[in-house]
């Protein structure tokens, strides 16, 4: 989970000049991404702040849709396993992954470990799910 963390964390900084702190508050309801990761089920969450800030960013788009707010979350989850891949290959690992998973507007419960994120009203979780979520 750290090199997710890691990755979650630089894709962020390199993308919108944003450093993330660590929260205590779960973002357990908000756009969801599900990834396996080697033998793991990770579900990345993002809140609409963040979401919007990527389409402004990436798309220029000021107001976006549902429908880009999806793809924008779609997008985080690639560019977070882009990154992941890049550091465990600088660490002389090999990453086993799936295709990433949009899961929507869906609460995370069923879960072993989750880390959560915050800068300013923009807040992002990584929950290690267990394998029947």
């Amino acid at each position: 989970m750290e090199i997710l963390q890691l990755a979650l964390l630089n894709t962020l900084k390199e993308t919108l000049n944003i450093s993330m702190i660590e929260e205590k508050k779960p973002l357990s309801r908000s756009m969801s991404s599900r990834i396996n990761l080697d033998s793991k089920i990770f579900v990345i969450v993002a809140n609409k702040p963040l979401l919007r800030l990527f389409a402004k960013d990436f798309l220029h788009e000021t107001n976006p849709n549902e429908e880009i707010l999806i793809d924008i979350s779609k997008e985080i989850t690639n560019l977070i396993i882009g990154k992941a891949k890049v550091l465990y290959a600088n660490n002389g690992k090999t990453l086993k992954l799936g295709i990433p998973e949009f899961l929507g507007n869906k609460a995370i419960s069923n879960y072993n470990k989750a880390i959560h994120y915050k800068y300013k009203d923009i807040r992002c979780s990584i929950y290690e799910v267990n394998l029947e979520a």
